[in-house]
C-alpha cells in the first residue's frame, strides 16, 4: 500500500519539552498547535476506507520534501524550484521529530516502524508544504 500526502503548512522544528520554575514539563504551544493541525489537515486528505498502520508493520518513507517558501530577500533569477535550503532548521532532528511524533494515531500507531528514509529534502518552492509518499512492505 501506497500513500501520497500533500500537506500545505509550513514546517515547524521540534523543540525540547520545557520546564517551569516548580519542575513541571511542558511542550510549547507552537509545537502543540502544529501537531494538532498536521493531524487535522492528513485527516482530511486520507481515503475514507484508510485504517492506521499497525504496529509491527515496516514502513518505508519514499519521499518527503520540507518545502519552504522563497525567502524575499532571494533575488528571482535565483528561484528555482528544487533549490536546497541550507540554513535552520535542521532537517532529520527538529523537523522529522514533530512530524513524526504529529502523525503517531492518525497515519501510523507508532513511528518506531519506520525503517527507511529514501527521499529527505529541506528545499525552495513557491508556497509552504510537505510532501510525504509512504509505503507499507507488508499488508
Amino acid at each position: 500500500m501506497k500513500i501520497y500526502l500533500e500537506i500545505p503548512v509550513k514546517a515547524v522544528p521540534h523543540q525540547s519539552v520545557r520546564v517551569t520554575k516548580r519542575g513541571f514539563t511542558y511542550q510549547p504551544k507552537k509545537i502543540k498547535d502544529y501537531k494538532k493541525l498536521i493531524a487535522e489537515l492528513v485527516r482530511e486528505r486520507l481515503p475514507d476506507h484508510f485504517c492506521v498502520i499497525g504496529a509491527g508493520t515496516p514502513i518505508v518513507v519514499n519521499r518527503l520534501h520540507y518545502v519552504f517558501e522563497y525567502p524575499k530577500s532571494m533575488p528571482k533569477y535565483k528561484q528555482k524550484f528544487g533549490t536546497f535550503k541550507t540554513t535552520k532548521p535542521d532537517l532529520h532532528d527538529n523537523l522529522n521529530k514533530a512530524l513524526f511524533d504529529a502523525l503517531e494515531g492518525v497515519l501510523w500507531e507508532q513511528d518506531q516502524n519506520i525503517c527507511w528514509l529514501r527521499d529527505v529534502r529541506k528545499i525552495y518552492g513557491d508556497a509552504n508544504k510537505i510532501e510525504l509518499e509512504i509505503e507499507c512492505l507488508s499488508d
